[in-house]
C-alpha cells in the first residue's frame, strides 16, 4: 500500500499554518448544496497499534487539511464533516477535525519535543545490532497483537492500557534475549488465540448476511438504497440532502465488514461513495502479506467497489490495476478508475525551497552530511532492501570500503525480513557499511533528507512512491526501480534499475557514485526544475469526482477491453 508503513515522512503541526487552517475552518457564507461526509475511521482504528504515521495516514492528513478551504471556494460549495463508526457500531459518528488534527499530532511527534539527548538518539541507530532477528520480529508481534482489544476501550482505558504497554515492552525489551525472547512469544501466542476466537464467531454471526451481499454486489449494477434514520443513531435528527457524498479516503481496509457497514449507511443514508485507491498489492501479489490482510483486501474490494459511485487511485498503473481486478473478478464498476495529481511532500517539507532546506544543523546522533545514501522505508519484502544488501556488498569489494558511502535505512522493521535481518547481522552490517534508524522523527527524518548525496528506493511494487517524490522535492537525486507506478512518480528526475537484478541496480548506483561532478549537475537539475504539486490540486480532483458523483446519473457505456465511457 502506497508506502503503506514508512515510518517517517515529513509533518506539520497543526498550528504552523494559521491562516490556511483558519481559511480551511471557516464556514462559506453561501448555503452548501450537499454535504461530502468524509470517513475518518480507519486513522482511529491505526492509532490504536501503530506509534508512527505511515504514507496513506499522512496523505490523507494533507488532503483534509486543506479540503474545507478548497470546498468553501467552489461555485456550489459544498459542506464537509467528518464522520467513523461509532463506539456501539453504529455506521456514522461525527468527530470534528480538531480531535483529528490532535490524533495525527500524537501519531507524528508534532505535540512532543523533537530533541533528544545524545544517549536516546544514538541507541536507536542500529550499526551493529545484536539482538537476535527472530527475537527482534516477535517483538515487532507484540507491540501489535499486545493492543489488538483497544478498540472496545473507552479513551481513559485505552491511554492507561497503552501506557502499561509501553512499559511492559520495554521492560522485556531490556531483559536478556534467553528470557525476554520466549515471555514476549508466550504474550503474542496467546492473544493471537483469543484475537482468532473473537473473530470466528463474529464471522459466523454476519456470514450469511455477507454472502448474500456479495452474490448481489457482483450481478447487481445499483443495489437498492432506502433512505431511513434509526433514532439511535448518533446523528440521529441530521439533514441528509438526497445524493450527499461518502468519502472514503484512507484505509478502509482494515476493517473486515467493511462493505457491510458500507451497505448500511448507504440504505440509511442515501449518500453515494466515492473511494481513494492506492494499490492492490494484497490481490495482485499476496506473498508479500499475510494471509489476514490477503482474505480481508481481497473481500473488501469485492464489497467495496460495486457499491462506489465515483473511484480515484492515485496513480494510472493503479487505475489500470483496479479495472483489470475487476474484469478478472466479474465486478461491476459504475465508471471510470480516475487517476488524480498528488501532492509533494508533507507539511513544512511541502513548502520549503531546496536551498531553504540547507539552511539547519543536524541534530546529534545523525551520520555526517554528505558521506550517505539514504533509503526511507519500512523494512519489509516488498520494499526489496535485500537487494541494496547484496549491491553494497559488491561495491565494497569493487570499489574499497573508504569509496563507498554509508547506506542508511531510515524506518521501522516490518515483516518478512528475518533472513535479511540475520544476514546483517551474521556481516555486522557490511562492517557498519549499512545502519538502521528505526522510527525516525519528523525532524531526524528531515535532516536526513538534507544530508544525504542521494536516495534509493528498489520497491518492487508500489501504489505511487512518495518517498521518491519527497526526496526530488527536497532537491535530492533519487535512483529508484523502474516497475509499476515509480517512474510515475520520479518522471525524468529520477534513474531507474530493475528491481530484480543485482546486476542493473549495482551499475546504476556505482555510476552515480564515481561520478560526483555528474552526481552535483542532477543534484542542480533536480533543485531548479521538480515541478511541486500541491495539496490543494489533490483535494481539488477529489473534489470534482464528488461534484459529479452528487449530480444525476448519466449513462456509461463500456467499452472495448472492459473500460467505462461516459
Amino acid at each position: 500500500m502506497v508506502d503503506a508503513l514508512t515510518s517517517g515522512s515529513l509533518a506539520i503541526p497543526p498550528n504552523d499554518h494559521p491562516q490556511q487552517d483558519s481559511m480551511a475552518r471557516s464556514s462559506s457564507t453561501t448555503m452548501p448544496t450537499y454535504t461530502i461526509w468524509v470517513d475518518v475511521d480507519d486513522l482511529f482504528h491505526y492509532a490504536l497499534t501503530n506509534p508512527r504515521p505511515s504514507g496513506i495516514q499522512r496523505l490523507v492528513y494533507e488532503i483534509l487539511r486543506v479540503i474545507e478551504g478548497r470546498a468553501a471556494l467552489r461555485a456550489d460549495a459544498p459542506q464537509i464533516r467528518f464522520v467513523r463508526q461509532g463506539v456501539d457500531d453504529s455506521p456514522l459518528s461525527e468527530v470534528t477535525f480538531a480531535e483529528i488534527s490532535a490524533l495525527f499530532g500524537k501519531l507524528s511527534g508534532t505535540h512532543q519535543t523533537p530533541a533528544r539527548s545524545s544517549r536516546t538518539a544514538s541507541s536507536r541507530h542500529e550499526t551493529l545490532p545484536r539482538t537476535s532477528g527472530r527475537l527482534r520480529h516477535t517483538i515487532n508481534a507484540a507491540r501489535q497483537f499486545i493492543t489488538s482489544h483497544l478498540e472496545s476501550c473507552s479513551e481513559s482505558e485505552r491511554s492507561a492500557i497503552q501506557r502499561l504497554r509501553h512499559s511492559t515492552i520495554r521492560k522485556l525489551e531490556s531483559m536478556p534475549v534467553d528470557i525476554s525472547g520466549p515471555l514476549l512469544a508466550a504474550g503474542v501466542s496467546q492473544i493471537r488465540v483469543l484475537r482468532l476466537l473473537r473473530r470466528y464467531w463474529r464471522e459466523r454471526r454476519t456470514a450469511p448476511l455477507q454472502k448474500e451481499y456479495l452474490a448481489q454486489a457482483k450481478t447487481k449494477t445499483d443495489l437498492p438504497v432506502r433512505t431511513f434514520l434509526p433514532d439511535e443513531s448518533p446523528l440521529a435528527g441530521t439533514d441528509f440532502l438526497p445524493r450527499d457524498i461518502f468519502l472514503i479516503l484512507g484505509a478502509a481496509w482494515s476493517d473486515p465488514h467493511f462493505g457491510e457497514r458500507l451497505r448500511v449507511i448507504r440504505e440509511r443514508h442515501g449518500l453515494r461513495p466515492v473511494v481513494l485507491l492506492y494499490d492492490l498489492i494484497p490481490a495482485r501479489r499476496p506473498e508479500w502479506c499475510a494471509h489476514s490482510l490477503v482474505r480481508d483486501f481481497r473481500h473488501w474490494l469485492d464489497t467495496t467497489l460495486p457499491q462506489c459511485s465515483h473511484m480515484l487511485a492515485i496513480s494510472k498503473a493503479t487505475a489500470q490495476d483496479v479495472v483489470r481486478y475487476a474484469g478478472e473478478e466479474g465486478l461491476h464498476l459504475s465508471g471510470p478508475v480516475r487517476a488524480i495529481p498528488l501532492g509533494t511532500g508533507f507539511g513544512l517539507a511541502s513548502e520549503e525551497t531546496p536551498s531553504q532546506a540547507d539552511q539547519s544543523m543536524p541534530p546529534p546522533g545523525l551520520p555526517r552530511p554528505g558521506t550517505y545514501v539514504l533509503f526511507v522505508s519500512t523494512l519489509e519484502a516488498r520494499k526489496n532492501h535485500a537487494l541494496l544488501f547484496r549491491v553494497w556488498r559488491r561495491l565494497i569489494r569493487d570499489l574499497g570500503r573508504e569509496n563507498v558511502p554509508t547506506l542508511i535505512f531510515a524506518g521501522r522493521v516490518g515483516w518478512l525480513v528475518a533472513d535479511l535481518m540475520q544476514q546483517l547481522d551474521n556481516t555486522d552490517w557490511l562492517d557498519g557499511k549499512i545502519r538502521l534508524l528505526r522510527d525516525p522523527t519528523d525532524t531526524e527524518l528531515h535532516q536526513l533528507y538534507r544530508g544525504c548525496l542521494f536516495t534509493v528506493f528498489p520497491s518492487l511494487f508500489e501504489g505511487w512512491g512518495l518517498p521518491v517524490t519527497e526526496s526530488l522535492m527536497l532537491g535530492r537525486p533519487c535512483v529508484a526501480s523502474d516497475t509499476t507506478s515509480v517512474p510515475e512518480a520520479g518522471g525524468v528526475f529520477a534513474r531507474y534499475f530493475s528491481p530484480e537484478s543485482t546486476t542493473d541496480a549495482t551499475a546504476v548506483i556505482r555510476e552515480i557514485i564515481t561520478s560526483p561532478d555528474a552526481l552535483a549537475a542532477w543534484r542542480q537539475k533536480v533543485e531548479t526544475e521538480f515541478p511541486r504539486v500541491p495539496w490543494a490540486a489533490s483535494a481539488d480532483a477529489i473534489l470534482d469526482a464528488c461534484a459529479e458523483a452528487h449530480a444525476p446519473r448519466h449513462g456509461l457505456t463500456r467499452a472495448a477491453g472492459g473500460e467505462f465511457v461516459s
